[in-house]
């Protein structure tokens, strides 16, 4: 294996299938990006890269070693008075054990907790859950559902948007070939408000979710104020269901208003039918997941 520097400032090791490169900074990882033209990955945790690779479902000409850029690192902390700001390197283990997230938004490390094994969440990163855009991805739900923004890195400069709007089909974002995910921003939620995030497997660990949801809900004097339904797993993206969000503002949260809500979130789903499950399969688990997602919520 032969090593050299890059003018002082990457370093590399030429492999016999591909270059692996470490970047100094976020400049010069979209730097390099760029110069591969679609061809180079992005190595933070590694557990979807190596997997791939190994199955030759990738081959990338270089692999671009991110983990030691501190701009995307550090610990998760608050952001001002009314958010917290995670690290796109931050590790699912480090969610699930955040304790501050677990004091302002239990959803976020639960949801981890879900997620793999305890090996996995060692390794894998939260901005390599949302970079890799699995309609599956089991943070992407409650981070939308919160209302997460997240900072992008590009040659043109970095600029801050809903992650709402970050996904863009499956395995597809904004990042295009060049981009980098930076700072997950999440707002606190406000009072009265409690948010839940369901999934269904077939097994309870160390499997794709055939169908989730988040929910985000608010009540106030009885009533539910606001809500926010996002589905997993059962669209191209990450998907918001507003019919379902309609069906339940308004009312007072009873036992028939969780089900008109799931009803509507079942209806709004565009569902495939796969190897895991069929798309009426799937359908009818959307009505699950939001029927106990949002009666953990207005219990």
């Amino acid at each position: 294996m032969r090593r050299r520097w890059e003018r002082g400032k990457v370093f590399r090791s030429v492999l016999p299938h591909f270059e692996y490169v470490r970047p100094r900074s976020v400049k010069d990882a979209i730097r390099i990006l760029a110069r591969y033209r679609g061809e180079a990955a992005l190595l933070a945790g590694g557990t979807d890269l190596v997997v791939r690779m190994k199955m030759d479902r990738a081959a990338p000409r270089a692999i671009v070693d991110i983990k030691r850029l501190a701009p995307l690192g550090g610990p998760v902390k608050p952001s001002g008075r009314s958010a917290i700001a995670i690290p796109p390197l931050t590790t699912l283990a480090e969610i699930a054990s955040s304790a501050l997230l677990k004091r302002r938004l239990p959803v976020l490390p639960a949801t981890a907790l879900l997620m793999a094994s305890p090996q996995v969440r060692n390794r894998a990163t939260v901005g390599g859950n949302l970079a890799n855009a699995a309609p599956s991805a089991d943070m992407a739900p409650p981070l939308m559902a919160l209302g997460a923004r997240v900072r992008i890195h590009t040659r043109g400069g970095v600029k801050t948007i809903p992650l709402e709007q970050f996904f863009t089909g499956p395995g597809e974002t904004v990042l295009g070939v060049t981009g980098i995910l930076g700072t997950i921003t999440v707002p606190l939620l406000p009072r009265g408000a409690r948010a839940s995030y369901q999934a269904y497997t077939v097994r309870e660990a160390m499997d794709l979710s055939i169908a989730s949801a988040a929910v985000r809900v608010q009540k106030k004097a009885g009533k539910v104020v606001s809500a926010c339904i996002v589905l997993g797993a059962v669209a191209p993206t990450p998907l918001r269901v507003p019919e379902a969000e309609e069906a339940l503002t308004g009312t007072r949260g009873t036992a028939g208003d969780i089900d008109a809500a799931a009803e509507a979130a079942s209806r709004a789903s565009m569902p495939i039918t796969d190897v895991r499950a069929t798309e009426g399969y799937r359908r009818d688990i959307v009505r699950v997941v939001v029927r106990r997602a949002l009666s953990e919520v207005l219990s």
